[in-house]
């Protein structure tokens, strides 16, 4: 069933559908016979292989994996998710097959990979963030109060804003530096760089929402999910002279809008032939089409992201 998320945008409503989205144009899934490896420590003692991650990839890796069962019949899946935070440890003591995760490991998380395996991991995205409020990973928007006449930035004035070089009169406030939305905005808008002297940080994204809503000087970067009527979302431009882009699921699936977040697949550095396998379903067209039946509203890859993707098992 659709679902009608309504996001401000430049102070108008705007709707969002997300639900079932049209069979990609991507050649179907043709299995490899694989079998589950012998001896590793994420196999269980029943044989199935364990999974401990991102819990809001539960419903998403619970369909994958009935799919993928249905054409391996000897490989099975025991899911354990309870956070992003628990499968960078996991992947590395070797506890978990893959690492499921809503967010880039942080760089303390990679830190201590590196120090257990001695190599760093490989990412592969499965999926973009969703706009749907039921689900707990959308992509980042830059938002203000419904009342401020702003409608539109380049991501360059978002970076002078936020670090404190060209504030505007505004007031910068968004997620603490250290959290995973923090962590994305520094990296994407700031090059790593520190929030200003003045910018406020909240714990989570409805916290952000309400100071904007409440101060009309106010601006500040959340998951858009999170929006509610006493703000609106900007347009953002990725470059002066640019045409800005409203957030919309268009523009997420075609790679266009700049803040976009993906759910995320971790692996060893070396890939198990098993994890290959299912990597090359879930970036098929069976696979994507799965996960555009879910009920959370992420959205699947595009064909060049899924190419990108796709070409990382070679």
């Amino acid at each position: 069933m659709r679902r009608l998320l309504i996001l401000l945008l430049g102070g108008a409503a705007l709707p969002l559908w997300s639900g079932r989205a049209e069979p990609l144009e991507l050649p179907p899934y043709e299995p490899r016979p694989v079998v589950a490896p012998q001896g590793a420590h994420y196999v269980t003692p029943d044989g199935a292989l364990a999974v401990i991650g991102y819990n809001d990839m539960e419903q998403m890796l619970e369909m994958l994996g009935t799919r993928f069962a249905a054409l391996h019949p000897d490989i099975r899946f025991a899911l354990t998710l309870k956070g992003t935070r628990t499968a960078p440890p996991a992947l590395a003591r070797s506890e978990s097959a893959f690492a499921p995760m809503g967010a880039e490991f942080s760089p303390e998380q990679l830190a201590d990979y590196r120090a257990v395996t001695g190599s760093e991991p490989r990412m592969f995205r499965v999926a973009h963030a969703s706009l749907d409020p039921v689900a707990l990973s959308g992509p980042l928007a830059i938002i203000v109060h419904r009342d401020n006449p702003l409608t539109v930035l380049t991501l360059a004035e978002v970076a002078d804003i936020f670090s404190g070089r060209t504030v505007r009169g505004l007031h910068p406030c968004g997620l603490l530096p250290t959290t995973a939305l923090g962590l994305f905005m520094r990296q994407r808008t700031m090059a790593g760089g520190n929030f200003g002297e003045g910018f406020k940080g909240f714990p989570q994204s409805r916290d952000v929402v309400e100071a904007v809503a409440a101060d009309p000087q106010a601006i500040g970067f959340a998951a858009a999910m999170r929006a509610m009527p006493g703000v609106k979302i900007l347009a953002l431009a990725p470059g002066s002279g640019v045409p800005p882009v409203p957030l919309t699921d268009e523009t997420i699936r075609s790679g266009r809008y700049p803040l976009d977040r993906f759910l995320l697949i971790y692996t060893r550095q070396s890939l198990e032939p098993v994890v290959r396998e299912y990597l090359r379903f879930i970036l098929s067209r069976e696979g994507q089409e799965a996960i555009a039946r879910g009920t959370l509203g992420y959205l699947p890859l595009n064909a060049a992201e899924l190419a990108t993707e796709r070409a990382k098992l070679d």
